[in-house]
């Protein structure tokens, strides 16, 4: 018989299940399309300017560091997520950016257009929304 350790990820990776472990010992234990569906709605507050809640969220501030950096490997990172509201040239050019903080806030930083870091912002999202080149 393996470490309980092993046994929990064999079964995550034997099931539709996702295994956060916690810093206290515990584990946290959540259906692929729960993490999705809660993944979506952090991600959703954070856009908004909403201070997240979520089971999910919770987990992963809570969780050790090596379970977090599974977590995010396989589905992106909640705590550090953050979400740019771009306005266009015309309205000005500004950037809001979104991020949430390991304490669970949303912190929203504009930066004026024509500043170094809404250019930098802008030039990153025209980069990544190009179809990929073959």
């Amino acid at each position: 018989m393996g470490s309980l350790k092993s046994r929990l990820e064999r079964a995550e990776r034997e099931s539709d299940a996702v295994i956060i472990e916690l810093k206290d010992g515990t584990h946290r234990i959540f259906d692929k399309m729960e993490v999705w569906k809660q993944t979506f709605f952090v991600h959703t507050d954070v856009l908004c300017a909403r201070q997240p809640h979520s089971e999910l969220l919770e987990a992963v501030r809570t969780a050790t560091p090596a379970s977090s950096q599974r977590f995010e490997k396989e589905y992106g990172p909640l705590i550090g997520y953050s979400a740019h509201i771009i306005a266009s040239e015309a309205e000005g050019g500004w950037v809001d950016a979104h991020t949430l903080l390991e304490d669970g806030t949303v912190e929203t930083i504009r930066y004026e257009g024509g500043s170094e870091e809404a250019k930098r912002i802008r030039l990153e999202a025209q980069t990544d929304s190009q179809p990929p080149q073959f």
